[in-house]
C-alpha cells in the first residue's frame, strides 16, 4: 500500500467533509425566517438542527449511539435502529407525527437525511413491526436499489411518503435535505416522510412480486406538493472531494452513478478505467451500489466487498477507496477501504461476505467512525 496514496485520499476526505458545512448550508436556505417546530431525522439531523437559528422545539433522530446529546431544553434527541428499525424506531415515528400535529402556530421544519427511513417507522394498519422488519431485510439482503426498497417502504407506512405532511394538515411547513441518495428526488431520500410521493401502489406490488415478499397490505402515499429544498447531495460532495485532490497535485474530476450499477459491474468499470489512466490522474465518483448478500451473518458492506474486487484488478500505481461517507460500512466494521492491488484470502471472504475481517486485518480498512453526514459512498481512483 502506498502510504503517500493512502494519506492523500484520507486528508482530501477530512477536508472536504469540514468544507461540505451542512449547517451552514441550512442557514443559508432559511436565512431568517422562523420560529419553526422542527423535526429532525437522519443520520446528519444534528447537523442540520445546528444551522436552525429560530425554533421553539425540536425533535431530533439519530441512529443508536451517534447521539451527542444537547443541553438545550427545546431539543428532544431520541436514538432509533438502523438499518432494520425496532421499536425504537416506532417510538420515535409516534413522536414525530404527534408533533407535527400540534396545535402551535409555529411553521413545521422537516430536516431529512439519509437513514431517516429506519429510524422512523409507523407499519400501515394491518402490517407488525415484525413483519416490516422482515420485509425490509429482505430487500436490503437482495440486489434490489434504494429506488425498489423505498418504494416498498413508503407504502407501507404511516410516516412515509407523505405521512408528515398529512400529519401536519392546514398547518405550514417545509423540508430541507440532504440527501444520501444519487441523483434522489425528495421523495427519495428517507423515503419522504414530508414531501409528495409520484409512485403508487401499483410500483410497490411490482418490486414486492419481483422480490417473493407475497401479498402486503399496500397504502397511498400523499400525492400534494411540497415545499422542499435539496441543500447539500453526494455529487456535491464529490466535487468537493476532487477539489481537495486538484489542490494536492492532481488532475481531478467528479461524478456519480447516475444508474446504480451492482459492485461486480462497477468493479470491471473502475478496472477498466484504471488501466488507461496516466500518472496523475484522479476520478472521485458518488455512487450506491447494490450488493446482494448470501450468507446470514455477514460481515462484509458493500465498500469493503467492492475495494476487494478491484484491488485484485488495479494496475501497478493506481489505488483505489472505497468510503462510507457516514463513517459505518455495513456490519464490516470499518468505514470502508483503501487498497492498491490483491489481498491474501479475498476469494474466501468474497464468498463468505466477510470483507471487513480481512481488510481490518490487512490494513487497508478505513476506521469505522460516524461522521455526521451521509452521501451515499464515495469512490476514489488515482494513479501515483
Amino acid at each position: 500500500m502506498s502510504v503517500s496514496a493512502r494519506a492523500t485520499i484520507l486528508d482530501a476526505l477530512h477536508e472536504a467533509t469540514a468544507r461540505v458545512d451542512v449547517p451552514g448550508r441550512v442557514a443559508s436556505a432559511l436565512a431568517h425566517d422562523g420560529p419553526f417546530v422542527v423535526i429532525a431525522a437522519g443520520k446528519a439531523a444534528l447537523a442540520m438542527l445546528a444551522g436552525v437559528r429560530r425554533f421553539t422545539a425540536a425533535l431530533v433522530v439519530v441512529p443508536r449511539g451517534s447521539a451527542l446529546g444537547s443541553r438545550d431544553p427545546r431539543v428532544t434527541v431520541m436514538e432509533a435502529a438502523h438499518p432494520l428499525p425496532d421499536e425504537s424506531s416506532a417510538r420515535a415515528a409516534d413522536a414525530a407525527l404527534a408533533l407535527a400535529a400540534q396545535d402551535a402556530p409555529e411553521e413545521r421544519l422537516f430536516l431529512v437525511s439519509g437513514g431517516a427511513s429506519s429510524l422512523l417507522c409507523a407499519p400501515c394498519d394491518g402490517l407488525s413491526l415484525e413483519r416490516k422488519r422482515d420485509v425490509v431485510g429482505t430487500l436490503l439482503a437482495s440486489d434490489a436499489s434504494i429506488g425498489e426498497i423505498n418504494v416498498v417502504r413508503r407504502h407501507l407506512s404511516r410516516i412515509k411518503g407523505g405521512g408528515l405532511a398529512r400529519a401536519c394538515a392546514a398547518r405550514p411547513r417545509r423540508t430541507l435535505i440532504v440527501s444520501d441518495v444519487v441523483g434522489g428526488a425528495p421523495h427519495a431520500i428517507g423515503s419522504g416522510p414530508s414531501v409528495a410521493d409520484p409512485t403508487t401502489i401499483a410500483d410497490a406490488r411490482r418490486v414486492a412480486a419481483q422480490r417473493g415478499l407475497g401479498d402486503l397490505p399496500f397504502v397511498e402515499t400523499w400525492k400534494h406538493e411540497e415545499k422542499s429544498a435539496i441543500v447539500a447531495s453526494p455529487r456535491d460532495f464529490a466535487e468537493l472531494v476532487a477539489d481537495e485532490l486538484s489542490a494536492r497535485g492532481f488532475d481531478a474530476g467528479a461524478t456519480a452513478d447516475e444508474i446504480g450499477h451492482d459492485v461486480d459491474t462497477l468493479a470491471g468499470r473502475y478496472a477498466k478505467i484504471a488501466s488507461s489512466m496516466k500518472p496523475g490522474d484522479a476520478i472521485v465518483l458518488a455512487a450506491e451500489p447494490s450488493l446482494r448478500v448470501a450468507v446470514a451473518g455477514a460481515r462484509g458492506g458493500r465498500c469493503t466487498h467492492l475495494a476487494t474486487l478491484v484491488g485484485a484488478r488495479l494496475p501497478p500505481g493506481a489505488t483505489f477507496a472505497a468510503i462510507a461517507t457516514d463513517g459505518v460500512d455495513g456490519a464490516s466494521g470499518t468505514g470502508g477501504a483503501i487498497v492498491d492491488g490483491p489481498i491474501a484470502g479475498a476469494d474466501e471472504a468474497l464468498a463468505s461476505f466477510a470483507t471487513g475481517p480481512l481488510h481490518l486485518a490487512a490494513g487497508t480498512a478505513i476506521a469505522e467512525a460516524p461522521t455526521g453526514i451521509n452521501f451515499a459512498d464515495l469512490h476514489v481512483l488515482l494513479r501515483t
